[in-house]
């Protein structure tokens, strides 16, 4: 059975960063990466079966890291369905952020 996918935008966003692991970590600014980022979404059905189901959708944890360019690194995930806030696992350095640009919610599923 082929999964059902959704067609989304995304803002992506990084950040520039002062600090240090043992200090902490402040973000001093940001830059817009893409305004108009394309993410293919898998649809997951929620409560499947009962009277309050409904479908969602969330980029993999690989998609997020495309979309800013990362490899080798475990990600620590914030945020809801529509802004994702991206930090560095190991020690929560904020890496950047996406917001979703073509819906009103991915959670329920919701058209802009």
């Amino acid at each position: 059975m082929k999964k059902k996918m959704i067609e989304t935008t995304w803002e992506v966003w990084t950040y520039d960063v002062w600090g240090n692991a043992e200090d902490g970590y402040e973000v001093n600014d940001r830059s817009c990466m893409d305004r108009n980022y394309p993410m293919t979404i898998e649809v997951t059905v929620n409560n499947k079966g009962t009277d309050r189901e409904f479908v969602s959708a969330y980029p993999t944890n690989a998609q997020i890291r495309k979309a800013l360019n990362l490899t080798g690194i475990a990600l620590d995930l914030d945020g809801d369905d529509m802004t994702i806030y991206v930090n560095r696992e190991r020690d929560d350095y904020p890496i950047g952020e996406l917001h979703c640009t073509s819906h009103k919610s991915l959670s329920p599923i919701r058209e802009a």
